[in-house]
């Protein structure tokens, strides 16, 4: 008994020495799992070759899958140079901290507008064009929703005389590069880009049965090719993580020889041989300049912004603007032109009745719950696996300024965002994203109240805007931003849809379900340049024109200024094998900017279809070699 009651005695530091030795134990073993983890998934180059096979300029969404294609049969060198850095910050990978990630300068590029006469409620009626700046690109930063578009974007496509860009060619590319949660062999399964459910908010529940109650279809499967009606977010993320190009493309490849990545790398100049690309100029920190030849493409694939900036600062575009800038001509294509971007309007509404817990769409409550850490850190579930846009409702609106389903490309999308939001309205995440976003007082004053209430933000988006921008040259200093133009709402048509998609969310909120969860708008003003105007009743024709007329902004999904056509098309820098034309030889541009109109929807997964595709005709120039 004696013995007995010593080893009882003993038992609770016995035990408390075991817990210890156990938690160190399981340390050791998690921090030996991540090192390998790390080491095996390759690590960026601090020192690279005079010479390779291919230069890729970006390793942004299609970049990444560039990087990863021409690379795997390890005949060809690839180098990849990418401005930003690595994507090792967590809140990158946290799908809730996308606030955090997309307003931070170490991963984007900060630039702006010039003015636009659309977007007064904006400081300076300029708007912030965000665009990724790290491993990953805008995959890394973006908001993570999956949206092929409608197959009509791409046969339009083809029509316009880009052969091989129809839906029935780039539809195997779609699946090619999916591994979909959902069944069907219209879908992907087995790629490397992991395609989920979004986390369900039930606060989604709601939306999606008041948008029924307006006589909407429920499209679950959205991306088989008509994506009209109403539908819960599908997103890349693979086990509560975002699954970005960088992860899903770019860090297996690392880990091959042929394969060079070199960060903070920003390219300044493409470098030629008469007509011929064969390499490039890049400066790293501290200001040291270096050249690197490409023994046979150089590969632009910085996004619809920094890659015509790059054309144009290497003597490729439109005549008078090289010489405005003393820039010696190399050929003369209309660089920078068909510039556009998706516009939105964005409504907060508030329940007085919200029936869901708040807690459950705070970005820093759940950042300091133990709970929903170990949810996050274990198991991949819980709130802050929660990605923004958890639905999403597409349709079609006829001449009489109706709201119609068809079988055509969409014209208008509604992203319903019921999360992640900031719980502190003075908080400094919140605070960096309203100056990111140039928000003027109404609009700044709209952000901070949406987080004191139970609620959620719709956004109506144009999906085709009519107007065009331009993006041209502020000086020859490659380390000048350059003077992004979009012209949003500057055709009357794109102003009537969007006031038809703001129309559409007040019906929403006139629905029963919304009607008994006590519904109502967060704002009754309307912004003026220097002023808030008088109240006006948010669900007046007034309003809405005012709006549409004030407070529109640009989707951060730039496009098409680097314009795909059949060669000899003069609206076209590239032809349908993305080689730069104008007598242009080792040099083709692969990325969103060479799209000839906007998809309907995020453009994401368009991004890197088009490197996929991109990829498979580089290749099949080298076929044999």
């Amino acid at each position: 008994m004696e013995n007995l009651q010593q080893l009882v005695d003993k038992f609770p530091s016995t035990l408390k020495e075991y817990k210890t030795t156990v938690a160190c134990g399981s340390i050791a073993l998690l921090s030996g799992y991540l090192l390998y983890k790390y080491q095996s998934r390759g690590r960026v180059s601090e020192k690279w070759n005079k010479r390779y096979d291919f230069i890729v300029v970006g390793a942004g969404s299609a970049g990444c899958v560039l990087a990863n294609r021409l690379s795997e049969n390890g005949k060809f060198s690839v180098l990849v140079l990418e401005a930003g850095g690595e994507d090792d910050d967590p809140k990158i990978h946290m799908p809730m901290g996308v606030l955090d990630a997309c307003t931070d300068t170490k991963f984007v590029w900060q630039d702006k507008t010039v003015p636009q006469p659309a977007s007064e409620a904006y400081i300076d009626s300029a708007i912030q064009s965000q665009h990724g700046k790290v491993l990953g690109g805008s995959s890394s930063v973006n908001w993570m929703a999956y949206v092929r578009g409608h197959r009509e974007d791409y046969n339009n496509w083809e029509s316009l005389g880009c052969t091989g860009w129809g839906w029935s060619n780039v539809e195997s590319y779609f699946r090619k590069m999916e591994d979909y949660f959902l069944p069907g062999e219209e879908l992907g399964h087995g790629g490397p880009l992991t395609v989920s459910a979004n986390r369900n908010l039930r606060t989604t529940d709601y939306l999606i049965k008041a948008i029924k109650e307006l006589g909407v279809r429920e499209n679950k499967s959205y991306n088989s090719g008509d994506n009209q009606g109403v539908t819960k977010g599908h997103v890349t993320a693979k086990n509560g993580r975002r699954w970005s190009a960088a992860q899903a493309y770019l860090r297996p490849a690392m880990k091959r020889s042929n394969l060079h990545v070199v960060t903070d790398a920003h390219v300044t100049k493409i470098l030629f041989d008469g007509k011929r690309a064969v390499g490039v100029r890049f400066v790293r920190e501290g200001g040291f300049t270096y050249e690197v030849l490409a023994e046979k493409e150089v590969i632009i694939s910085s996004g619809a912004i920094n890659s015509p900036h790059l054309l144009l600062l290497s003597g490729i575009g439109p005549k008078e603007e090289l010489q405005k800038h003393g820039i010696p001509i190399v050929t003369e294509l209309p660089v920078g032109l068909n510039y556009q971007d998706h516009s939105s309007a964005f409504r907060n509404v508030f329940f007085e009745n919200p029936q869901v817990p708040k807690e459950e769409h705070l970005y820093k409550a759940n950042l300091s719950s133990t709970k929903s850490l170990i949810e996050y850190f274990i198991n991949g579930k819980g709130p802050l696996t929660t990605a923004a846009g958890q639905a999403m409702c597409f349709f079609d609106v006829d001449k009489e300024g109706n709201y119609i389903l068809t079988n055509k490309m969409p014209e208008v999308q509604i992203f319903i965002t019921a999360g992640p939001f900031i719980d502190d309205p003075d908080d400094e995440v919140l605070s960096r994203f309203n100056e990111f976003a140039n928000f003027g007082p109404l609009l700044l004053e709209t952000m901070k109240n949406a987080d004191k209430r139970q609620g959620v933000m719709l956004a109506a988006v144009l999906l085709h805007p009519r107007s065009r921008g331009s993006l041209t040259l502020a000086s020859a200093d490659p380390f000048q931003r350059p003077l992004i133009d979009p012209q949003i709402l500057s055709d009357p048509e794109d102003q009537r849809i969007m006031k038809i998609g703001l129309k559409f969310i007040s019906d929403v909120l006139k629905s029963p379900t919304m009607s008994s969860l006590g519904s109502y708008f967060s704002e009754n003003k309307f912004p003026t340049k220097d002023r808030i105007a008088p109240d006006v009743d948010p669900e007046s024709e007034e309003y809405l024109e005012k709006l549409v007329s004030t407070a529109c902004t640009v989707c951060w999904h730039p496009a098409g200024s680097c314009k795909m056509g059949a060669e000899g098309d003069t609206s076209a820098v590239v032809d349908p094998q993305l080689r730069v034309q104008g007598g242009i030889q080792g040099l083709r541009v692969v990325d969103n900017s060479i799209m000839p109109h906007l998809t309907s929807g995020n453009t994401n997964a368009p991004a890197i279809m088009i490197g996929e595709k991109g990829s498979d005709l580089i290749l099949q120039s080298y076929r044999g070699i």
